[in-house]
């Protein structure tokens, strides 16, 4: 998968790890953006925006290791690639992005209800460029 999250930083406790179920038999790379996708607590990767974030990926998974139970870190400074064409500006929230592992700049009329906010930029970049962008699931912006 491109444009993998790089925790640089984790926060809190260790960054603030919460465990959600994941499909036996998925490849989840280390440093995917997750979003929830059903109940109860069942996370997929990222695909796009209107998406419901959860967390990132510290660990790889692979399709053979019969995990169905991850921890996500939720809490850190993560490096984020900017989707096509977006500009993620300092101090902004930023949202899951139009295609996977990206985040767009979030808008009040591109938000829906805020659970899509990844974080706030801690930098500006645009177009593709990558960006420090702090993490923080339990207190949306």
């Amino acid at each position: 998968m491109a444009d993998e999250a790089v925790i640089v930083d984790l926060l809190g406790n260790r960054g603030d790890p919460i465990d959600v179920i994941v499909a036996a038999g998925t490849a989840i790379p280390k440093g995917t953006l997750m979003i929830l996708d059903s109940s109860p607590q069942t996370c997929v990767a990222s695909s796009g925006a209107s998406e419901i974030f959860m967390g990132i990926t510290s660990v790889e998974k692979t399709t053979t290791d019969g995990v169905t139970q991850m921890a996500l870190i939720t809490h850190c400074v993560a490096e984020l690639t900017c989707g096509a064409g977006e500009t993620m500006v300092l101090g902004a929230p930023v949202m899951t992005g139009a295609a996977a592992n990206e985040v767009d700049v979030a808008t009040a009329s591109t938000v829906e209800g805020r659970a899509q906010i990844v974080g706030i930029a801690m930098e500006t970049v645009g177009n593709n460029g990558v960006g420090s962008v702090l993490i923080n699931v339990g207190k949306r912006v």
